[in-house]
């Protein structure tokens, strides 16, 4: 196995603990890191956007002032039982990003040649 490939791969498993984007860093692909890290983000913001419309600000802050984990982890239960179509859709996405990134990785370095058949 040569040194790209066991790039491509370390780059591959740091996507899959980290998350999208993070693989690409690695193997130093700058924009299309950005690109896949953003994309979380968003998805991030806008599953907490949806979040905080649906349980109030003052359901939040009153989490926050008194630093209960448990009293959160309920009402985040509760707004996955009662949005079960958004929290599909969030896993779906982000699933398919993530997916996606690691090919992206596979795919960079075939361009590139890692993956060509090495003569004997």
């Amino acid at each position: 196995m040569n040194k790209d490939k066991i790039l491509v791969f370390a780059a591959s498993i740091v996507t899959l603990l980290l998350g999208p984007g993070a693989g690409h860093l690695v193997i130093k692909e700058w924009k299309r890191a950005i690109f896949f890290i953003v994309l979380a983000l968003a998805l991030f913001l806008i599953l907490a956007s949806t979040f905080i419309s649906s349980v109030g600000q003052e359901t939040l802050e009153a989490v926050a002032n008194f630093q209960d984990i448990e009293q959160f982890k309920n009402i985040y239960s509760k707004f996955q039982e009662d949005n079960p179509n958004t929290m599909l859709i969030f896993n779906i996405f982000f699933a398919a990003l993530w997916a996606y990134s690691i090919l992206d990785l596979f795919r960079i370095a075939r361009a590139k040649g890692a993956f060509k058949k090495e003569e004997k």
